[in-house]
């Protein structure tokens, strides 16, 4: 019995794993900067920064999860 290695098999499972942890770490982001910008009195500027940053690094980690075939 060969398997075919070429095709990488994602379960449903996983997949929404993924989409969590693309969710997570956007909103662990804008937490974070909300929690900044109330210490510093400032602006939203560190909410939509860090929010940028944790969807970037969300974007990031979900590639490699989905490249590398779950």
């Amino acid at each position: 019995m060969a398997f075919d290695m070429s095709k990488p098999d994602f379960s449903g499972l996983a997949l929404i794993g993924v989409g969590t942890m693309l969710t997570s770490m956007t909103v662990a982001g804008f937490l974070l900067g909300y929690g900044v910008d109330k210490w510093l009195d400032s602006r939203p500027v560190f909410m939509l920064l860090f929010g940028a940053l944790g969807a970037v690094g969300g974007f990031l980690k979900v590639y490699k999860l989905l490249s590398r075939g779950i």
